[in-house]
């Protein structure tokens, strides 16, 4: 076949651009991976921005806060308390009064100054709410003087400082249903540009009154792990959130940033039969199956932890028994040995669940057959579940998988199993999750769990003024030898992996000292961003 000289001559210029262009994208690539003195970040951590900046939408629950808002104390990497916008705080004796003496040189990014007006505004926001924070002890709060502001308990609350760590102060002038829009703040970071779905670009707060932020800007491209891992081959971002599966992946240039966290995932067992209880929330509540005990405490001491560490996170996590696990109130004597299939399917037997024909086991006219939901969009939970119902098998029990949304899996919260997590830094999830006062009310104590034992153990708990003697209770409630909201007791759950969180980037990048990390990959590593710095000879 011939070309004319004026085909040949076109077909090489298409070439020369498209090596050209080839050459530039290697260079890009190249220039990130050797630039000096890097001000800016792109970073991708999923496909969404969690709680989008409101706090009346979660902001703050998961230890995000402090990228953009002042909170009166917050927590070191070592999880100790100190304070923030609060200089310093006392206690009554009774445990019932707070008082906080405030700085008076904090200024939300728009200049104006953050006031006692501004948190006495922002935790009554959220009482009024009621919806996502526990803050129904708090009676009131009083401002003696412009620097002091004081919150008066109806009961002690050991618990109180997780809030006062975790929410975010509001400015009272500017806040309002379109926040997430504009959110306005005092943290280091501000959000200059927020198209959802899309990105959220930050950037330092001019006011801010710390020690300013070596990266100047940085911003979070919402991206699919699949699509970020892509980004990332090709030079586009400069860290990322890795799935457990493409956590050993080897990019030039970049390393693996693993963390240990109490972040777990797994079965959420409804507590109570149908017709039982009614919700707040008007949502179904009860089942027949995950109700029986002997159902619970088979799929507890009948799974193999291990292996689904090993299959769905590829080693980079750890067997869970709590939502609690390696916390200073967890209770170690929970963490049980399982794989023990035959010692649950003797346990089915006495509890009157008999196989049938067709490996099934039934009660009566029930079988032993329950529906789990999980959320087709988050790959590990999918992963999870379909490992899970696979095990349980061989116990005899069916486990119908159901992939959804969340939207859905709402409605479905009381009555079926979901694939659940949980796990934060202080034991006030631990409380909300077992208290029957608290269930039907968002996503506290979804299974309707109720037992007066635990209950008495974790109201001492709460109501102390000692913080060792709270967590002597907040153990005792998890086992006392007798009983308890464990694997050894009537657990609501079957918790079955705590998951490392594992991130990949440029090796340049030092991310600051990095305490355990909670629920939520997403925010956990950005915390402290404002911590973050650029190290040229970094190995």
């Amino acid at each position: 076949m011939r070309y004319d000289n004026q085909k040949l001559w076109l077909m090489l210029f298409a070439l020369l651009i498209t090596l050209v262009l080839a050459a530039c994208s290697s260079d890009n690539v190249a220039k990130n991976q050797t630039e000096k003195d890097k001000r800016e970040l792109v970073v991708s951590m999923g496909e969404r921005i969690p709680h989008e900046f409101d706090p009346k939408k979660r902001w703050g629950m998961y230890n995000e806060a402090r990228i953009i808002h002042s909170t009166l104390l917050k927590k070191t990497p070592d999880l100790e308390v100190e304070g923030d916008f609060a200089k310093g705080y006392t206690i009554s004796e009774d445990g019932k009064q707070w008082t906080f003496d405030l700085h008076n040189n904090f200024k939300f990014s728009n200049g104006d100054p953050v006031t006692a007006e501004d948190v006495k505004f922002s935790y009554e926001t959220l009482i009024e709410d009621g919806k996502h924070w526990d803050l129904s002890f708090v009676d009131k709060i009083e401002i003696p003087d412009k620097n002091k502001v004081i919150f008066y308990l109806s009961e002690p609350r050991s618990t109180f400082w997780a809030q006062l760590t975790e929410v975010p102060i509001l400015p009272r002038k500017h806040y309002d249903e379109n926040y997430s829009q504009n959110p306005i703040g005092s943290g280091p970071y501000m959000v200059t540009q927020y198209d959802k779905d899309e990105q959220a670009i930050f950037e330092v707060n001019p006011h801010w009154h710390g020690k300013e932020p070596y990266f100047k800007k940085w911003t979070w491209v919402t991206l699919d792990e699949n699509t970020a891992l892509a980004a990332a081959k090709s030079g586009e971002v400069d860290m990322i959130y890795a799935l457990p599966e493409f956590a050993d992946t080897k990019i030039p240039g970049w390393k693996l940033f693993e963390y240990e966290s109490n972040d777990v995932r797994g079965l959420s067992l409804p507590y109570v039969k149908p017709g039982e209880v009614e919700s707040a929330d008007g949502y179904p509540v009860g089942n027949e199956v995950t109700s029986d005990a002997a159902i619970r405490k088979a799929l507890n001491i009948g799974l193999n932890r291990q292996e689904i560490v090993d299959t769905v996170l590829n080693g980079h996590g750890a067997p869970a028994y709590s939502i609690v696990d390696g916390m200073p109130w967890w209770h170690e004597e929970t963490a049980i040995e399982d794989n023990r299939v035959e010692e649950a399917s003797e346990l089915l037997e006495k509890a009157g669940w008999k196989l049938n024909k067709d490996g099934i086991r039934v009660k009566g006219d029930t079988k032993a057959q329950f529906d789990l939901y999980y959320p087709t969009n988050d790959k590990l939970r999918t992963n999870v579940a379909i490992v899970a119902a696979e095990q349980a098998k061989a116990l005899g029990i069916t486990i119908n998988l159901i992939g959804s949304n969340w939207d859905e899996m709402v409605t479905k919260s009381h009555s079926d199993s979901l694939i659940y997590a949980g796990g934060r830094h202080h034991p006030n999830q631990f409380y909300t999750s077992h208290d029957l006062k608290l269930a039907g009310h968002g996503w506290t104590n979804i299974t309707f769990y109720h037992n007066p034992v635990v209950l008495d153990y974790m109201d001492k708990a709460i109501s102390s003024t000692d913080l060792e003697e709270a967590n002597k209770y907040w153990k005792l409630a998890q086992w006392d030898g007798k009983e308890g909201a464990s694997v050894l007791g009537d657990l609501p759950n079957a918790w079955l992996v705590r998951i490392n969180h594992t991130y990949l980037g440029d090796k340049r990048i030092n991310v600051g000292k990095q305490p355990i990390h909670s629920h939520g990959h997403d925010w956990a590593l950005l915390h402290n961003i404002a911590e973050w710095t650029w190290d040229e000879d970094a190995k």
